[in-house]
């Protein structure tokens, strides 16, 4: 399925108290397409007092919603999770626009998180509590209460698998939700929340505020907010975490990953070629599971060769989505350039008549090419996807 790119701007605005209301302080950030270039919408960027209004809705609304029995909750969720399988192409349309993921990626990602909704659904059967007879006379009980009002922070990668992580869960075991999404993706946030008051939800438990830094430290800040969700990079989430944590509050902050791959010579090859390629080119290397490094032990160049020349076929928009925006672009176009400097001699199994013929000239002998030296492939994958 090719994305739709004819769709007409799209306004984004808070969803509060049930209500779709636009920011107050006048900041707007404008939403481009990275397949295209073109503004796919508008956002206005809140700050402390859509934070407050937010969590106030919240707050008055969170009793209520956590005086029903969780079977009650479920009802909510169950309409939520049909609605979205019904809209589940216009919802992986919008996630493909605005983040630049294959519509394929797109919808798996809504699919995992559709997953989370499944499992939220179980909970009132699988998580009814418990009590045990210790002693004469002494029985111990556990059961599950809700905090009050939570929120989620998200990144721009997973528009709508991330926030499906979780506010299906926050919600079925009784709390309030606000939902702070990336600043850059704010059009599948806005659909979620769509979808969420066609459901039934009860206004004031599930909020969307749209901003940047100074929304999220409002809401890490504010009292009646007793814990933190965030995905996003490792700067950023130990700043959130520490600052949620100098309030004393629960924090789950998850930031950026790096992985490498080490290859032997007796790996599958097919299985390994396919994987590790995937790997790099998934969501443009957008995401905490891509293989940024890869270490071949012994003779593996057969392997990277086959690595290299599948990568090579990779076509933009249907085999790798684009970056993110350009700032992303350039910063892998610098990671290239250093990489070029510190190896000009571009040693790679894969090609290594140029490598030796370019260092007879530069010393007057041929080195010995080696793939853990200067891994050519990763600077070809890279330079594919610099020009999305």
């Amino acid at each position: 399925m090719p994305v739709d790119l004819s769709r007409e701007p799209v306004d984004c605005r808070n969803l509060i108290g049930g209500a779709l209301d636009p920011a107050t302080w006048g900041r707007t950030r404008e939403i481009v397409s990275p397949y295209d270039g073109r503004g796919v919408g508008r956002v206005g960027l809140s700050g402390a007092v859509e934070v407050k209004a937010a969590v106030a809705a919240a707050a008055r609304a969170w009793p209520a919603w956590a005086g029903l029995p969780m079977r009650e909750r479920a009802r909510v969720l169950a309409r939520f999770r049909e609605l979205a399988l019904l809209a589940l192409d216009d919802l992986a349309n919008t996630v493909a626009i605005e983040s630049g993921k294959t519509p394929d990626e797109a919808r798996a990602g809504i699919q995992r998180g559709l997953e989370v909704v499944d499992y939220a659904l179980s909970l009132p059967s699988s998580d009814a509590g418990g009590a045990l007879e210790v002693s004469r006379g002494v029985t111990c009980e556990y059961r599950r209460e809700p905090l009050g009002v939570v929120a989620g922070i998200t990144p721009f990668n997973f528009p709508a698998m991330v926030p499906l992580w979780m506010f299906p869960i926050a919600l079925m075991v009784g709390n309030a939700f606000i939902l702070k999404p990336s600043e850059k993706v704010p059009l599948s946030a806005c659909r979620l929340g769509e979808l969420m008051m066609q459901a039934g939800c009860p206004p004031g438990i599930f909020s969307i505020v749209h901003g940047d830094r100074e929304a999220v430290e409002a809401l890490v800040d504010h009292p009646d907010v007793r814990a933190i969700g965030f995905v996003g990079s490792s700067a950023a989430a130990r700043n959130v975490y520490a600052r949620a944590g100098a309030a004393g509050k629960r924090a789950l902050c998850l930031g950026g990953a790096k992985n490498a791959v080490i290859v032997v010579p007796d790996a599958d090859e097919r299985l390994t070629v396919q994987s590790v390629v995937d790997s790099f080119t998934g969501c443009a290397g957008q995401r905490c599971m891509a293989v940024s490094l890869l270490i071949a032990v012994g003779d593996t160049r057969g392997i990277v060769g086959k690595i290299v020349d599948t990568a090579a076929r990779i076509r933009l928009g249907s085999g790798m989505g684009a970056l993110i925006d350009r700032q992303a672009r350039d910063r892998i176009e610098r990671a290239i350039a250093r990489q070029r400097a510190k190896a000009p001699s571009r040693c790679s199994t894969a090609a290594a008549s140029p490598c030796r013929k370019d260092a007879r000239a530069a010393r007057g002998s041929a080195p010995r090419c080696s793939t853990t030296r200067t891994p050519t492939w990763i600077a070809r994958a890279r330079s594919c996807s610099a020009r999305c």
